[in-house]
């Protein structure tokens, strides 16, 4: 079972094109507590705006807070399609946790929401500069799989 590092800091890489490195990055626009998760490619992007800390709240669930904004963390929408980028004092409750479900092959994974109703997915699988990280259900796609790396701050 894929466990990321308790405390410890990540990026997540998309499944699509392995290649280029695209990883999840937080979005430029951020109004009123709330922005959106996006692509990045790494090769532009090698800063803490992809890099993610990790908390567990309990054995399987997590929240992913900002390494460069440890106020801000990454959210499931409720209202919207896309992962959102929320303040703190926004960040209670189930939309802010994670899950993983592991994939074959080792190490790729789905990045899922708390009941595992949505995963994190690339839209349209566009391999695009900021485009938007959305939740979907589970269909099996290449653009739905994430593989980690342990990132320092």
């Amino acid at each position: 079972m894929t466990k990321l590092p308790h405390d410890g800091f990540v990026r997540f890489h998309a499944y699509l094109d392995p290649a280029n490195q695209w990883v999840i990055g937080r979005g430029t626009e951020y109004r009123n507590g709330i922005g959106m998760a996006v692509l990045r490619p790494l090769s532009q992007y090698n800063d803490l705006s992809t890099v993610w800390g990790v908390y567990y709240v309990n054995d399987t669930q997590f929240k992913l807070r900002c390494a460069d904004s440890p106020q801000i963390f990454l959210a499931w929408n409720v209202d919207r399609d896309a992962l959102r980028l929320v303040s703190e004092m926004n960040s209670h409750g189930r939309d802010s946790l994670f899950t993983i479900d592991d994939l074959d092959p080792h190490p790729w994974f789905a990045l899922n929401n708390w009941d595992k109703s949505r995963v994190a997915d690339i839209s349209e699988s566009m391999m695009v500069n900021n485009r938007y990280v959305i939740r979907f259900p589970w269909n099996g796609g290449d653009n739905q799989k994430w593989r980690f790396e342990v990132a320092h701050r």
